[in-house]
């Protein structure tokens, strides 16, 4: 599997969360894990990785989370999408990979017109978050990793 994909796997099964992780949290525990200097070159690497190579039977799904009132990666079983309200969605060997809600997509979120217009905002958001250090939303704030979840981060990265 992929780490992206076991980590957001991992936190809605754990409960930490309803839908799925926030970019700036992925982008933060994937350079964790890597070591990659560079956030601007493993944001690309992410995305170019989730559209260029999905996870048989699932596809990575963008959607608005009214929580933390930020875009989360969700993960969601092909057969599933019928029933989601989604707007764009890129496609690679012939299984949808990485699909934008309606919800996500609208003014008084994102606010974009096309996937590709979508996934700039996205890799834009979150290079403005993770350039500062931090990459963890707490108490309605973008923090430092919390020990818990550092932990969880080594005990994903353990289990791949």
């Amino acid at each position: 599997m992929h780490f992206w994909f076991d980590l957001i796997d991992k936190w809605v099964k754990s409960g930490r969360g309803q839908y799925g992780i926030s970019f700036p949290f992925l982008v933060g525990a994937i350079a964790l894990k890597t070591k990659e200097k560079s956030a601007k070159n493993l944001i690309d690497e992410i995305f170019e990785n989730i559209i260029s190579n999905p996870v048989p039977g699932y596809y990575c799904e963008v959607r608005w989370c009214g929580k933390i009132k930020e875009p989360v990666a969700s993960i969601k079983e092909i057969e599933s999408i019928a029933r989601v309200a989604i707007k764009d969605k890129y496609d690679s060997g012939g299984q949808v990979s990485l699909a934008f809600t309606t919800d996500l997509m609208s003014m008084f979120n994102l606010d974009c017109e096309t996937k590709e217009e979508c996934v700039l905002k996205l890799k834009d958001l979150t290079m403005g978050i993770v350039e500062k250090g931090v990459f963890s939303k707490n108490c309605g704030a973008f923090t430092e990793f919390t020990n818990d979840d550092l932990v969880f981060i080594n005990q994903v990265y353990e289990k791949i």
